[in-house]
């Protein structure tokens, strides 16, 4: 009997990991591990017709397997060597994944990376992978403070709002390692910054190169002090903000006033948006974004190809899909965030600016600051840094943060 039951379940298990691979010829799928909902998933269709015409070949791309937080990617090529083609990690990822030796050149046959990006965000990506041979930057935006300008009275300018009592549990930080330690790093430099910047009205080379050194700074002693002032700001922030915290915050659900934010998650609830239970909203103009004063920082999330792809050339064609124009335009109007390929940017930022509602509705003061949440300006991006690989310090630093995080 017990001969029977073991071979009974060993069918069992058998059965549907068959039915899902055996029917499959994996040389003509395309698989990736994304974030979610960051990618308008009606181009597949679009991609696999103008593959076959651009190679005579036929592809599937398979509904995306997605992640919550980019350090899972990792794990799944790292240890597990999973089977996906195309991956899209944020900037430090990237460099951690070359430094690992986990990615594939992209072929530049194919794509010339450099030849479609604005050049400000070839700059960014070269500072993750310095020759741009591995990846292919894909959106971009900034992190700062998000307000509700109704309830505060008066426009932020600085970090002292969430690292001071002045929003007494009317505060949050982002219930994020980097975001939260980044962001008390900064505040912790602020007097050298400030000295640097002629007090924070001309930033130029010197800060930007000890604001940059922030980020590169993975002493004890540097984290240390980012963490006390983290352990200070804990008897007066609300809360670590999660992903849902924009959306109380728009929706007045919330006693929250100030937070860290990126720059996409505060354009997003700025017009109609949708929120995680899929009901529709109206968009909310009481919010308003700022790259502090004393800095913050410019992600720029990435596509790179895993070393465990099993369909490269694939891959490597639909890199070149996700550049040209139409494409980007889509993926900005979907992702809610604008992308750096230089056709679709230079068309949204026209589409954007000619559109006279914003300042109609809501005054040329907001229309301002909006434009510039999704289009930051020169002088916005000067005083913004680059997240960079914790490497060795990884665990270390992990550990900080969850005592700070945890009490």
């Amino acid at each position: 009997m017990k001969k029977i039951l073991t071979l009974l379940l060993a069918v069992m298990l058998a059965f549907p990991v068959a039915a899902l691979t055996g029917c499959s010829d994996r040389s003509t799928q395309l698989k990736m591990y994304i974030p979610g909902e960051y990618i308008d998933e009606e181009i597949f269709d679009e991609f696999e017709t103008w593959y076959n015409e651009q190679t005579g070949k036929t592809v599937e791309v398979v509904t995306p397997t997605t992640f919550d937080a980019v350090e899972e990617i990792m794990t799944a090529v790292e240890r597990d060597h999973a089977d996906y083609d195309l991956l899209l990690p944020s900037d430090y990822a990237v460099e951690q994944l070359i430094k690992k030796d986990l990615l594939v050149k992209v072929d530049k046959n194919i794509i010339d990376v450099e030849s479609v990006m604005k050049e400000e965000y070839v700059d960014r990506a070269k500072i993750s992978d310095p020759t741009l041979e591995y990846s292919v930057p894909y959106m971009y935006g900034t992190f700062g403070i998000m307000y509700d300008y109704s309830k505060t009275g008066k426009h932020i300018d600085s970090w002292s709002a969430i690292f001071t009592d002045e929003y007494d549990q009317k505060s949050a930080n982002k219930d994020s390692l980097r975001e939260a330690i980044t962001s008390a790093a900064i505040w912790y430099n602020r007097e050298e910054l400030s000295s640097l910047s002629n007090g924070f009205t001309s930033y130029g080379a010197e800060y930007q190169a000890k604001l940059q050194s922030i980020y590169e700074d993975f002493s004890d002693t540097a984290i240390d002090n980012a963490v006390s002032v983290l352990g200070e700001m804990r008897s007066y922030s609300a809360i670590w903000g999660g992903e849902s915290l924009k959306f109380d915050m728009a929706a007045n659900n919330t006693n929250v006033e100030v937070a860290l934010m990126w720059s996409c998650d505060a354009g997003y609830v700025m017009n109609d948006y949708e929120d995680d239970d899929g009901v529709e909203h109206e968009g909310n103009r009481n919010m308003w974004y700022v790259v502090p004063k004393e800095g913050g920082n410019i992600y720029l999330d990435s596509f790179v190809i895993s070393k465990y792809a099993k369909n490269t050339e694939a891959a490597n064609y639909f890199l070149k899909f996700l550049c040209l124009k139409e494409t980007a335009l889509k993926n900005s109007e979907y992702a809610g965030a604008i992308s750096p390929v230089k056709e679709a940017y230079y068309q949204l930022y026209e589409e954007y600016t000619a559109d006279t509602s914003y300042a109609e509705t809501s005054g040329q003061e907001w229309r301002d600051m909006y434009i510039d949440t999704l289009f930051p300006s020169a002088e916005t991006l000067k005083r913004c840094g680059t997240m960079r690989d914790f490497g060795d310090r990884d665990a270390a630093i992990s550990v900080k943060w969850a005592d700070v995080r945890n009490r």
